[in-house]
């Protein structure tokens, strides 16, 4: 697996450092804030039955992904990092008071569009689909929730892939990713709570193959998906 990340964790820990911040901020404001009209404050609830789900943006590092693209553009020199785009929803159960399992499915998704000397291009998009079961320490407040967690999940991305002269491929990797995330939510009201969270993904995807076996072209190493991903999430939870 490609994952030379001491050189890289400096920005790595300053994304997380950011979510740490927003959710931390976030308990406070839910600590502080009246709720009701009448003057009252939202009163401790207890973990429940929930819904949430919203959208988020994250650091990707995927340095034989990129090291891959590199040979196509020309010239063509891209950063191992790479900004994505997530989606996700989950369901969360209680099982005691502070603890609560977690099962969600998060879309990561990202585009490069590489020229090449005679004006051509390749448009190369990737996806990932994440479903993970986690479980989460909860420590419940007036108005608030923080959340602390990790899990696992069997993941599946692939890299549909365009050169100038209009031939598509699509080639396919499969593999475990591993995430750990921050959260804190704070209420709207009873059963509406926003949501904010911050978390760092291992993506142990395998190696990129297309239909019948094929493998992207490559003077070195067969290209893969795996990646170390680090993100910034805001959404909506519902409790029942």
């Amino acid at each position: 697996m490609d994952f030379p990340l001491n050189s890289r964790l400096p920005a790595l820990t300053a994304n997380i450092a950011v979510a740490a911040a927003f959710i931390v901020y976030s308990a406070e404001i839910a600590r502080a804030q009246p709720a009701a009209e009448g003057g009252s404050e939202f009163m401790l609830k207890a973990n429940s039955l929930s819904l949430y789900g919203g959208m988020g943006v994250a650091i990707a590092d995927a340095p034989g992904l990129v090291k891959y693209l590199n040979t196509l553009g020309d010239p063509t020199v891209l950063s191992d990092f790479a900004t994505d785009v997530e989606f996700f929803g989950g369901i969360e159960f209680p099982v005691t008071f502070e603890w609560a399992g977690v099962v969600e499915y998060s879309y990561l998704f990202k585009s490069y569009t590489l020229s090449i000397v005679d004006g051509g291009s390749y448009t190369i998009f990737y996806s990932m689909h994440m479903p993970t079961a986690m479980v989460n320490y909860v420590i419940a407040g007036g108005g608030y929730f923080l959340k602390f967690g990790g899990g696992i999940g069997y993941h599946t991305g692939s890299l549909e892939q365009k050169d100038p002269y209009g031939n598509d491929i699509t080639y396919t990797a499969h593999g475990v990713g591993l995430k750990a995330q921050a959260v804190g939510q704070t209420a709207f009201d009873e059963h509406l709570y926003g949501y904010i969270g911050g978390d760092m993904r291992w993506e142990l995807l395998g190696q990129l193959k297309g239909a019948g076996g094929t493998v992207p072209p490559s003077s070195g190493r067969v290209p893969s998906l795996s990646m170390f991903v680090a993100g910034l999430n805001f959404g909506l939870t519902y409790y029942f």
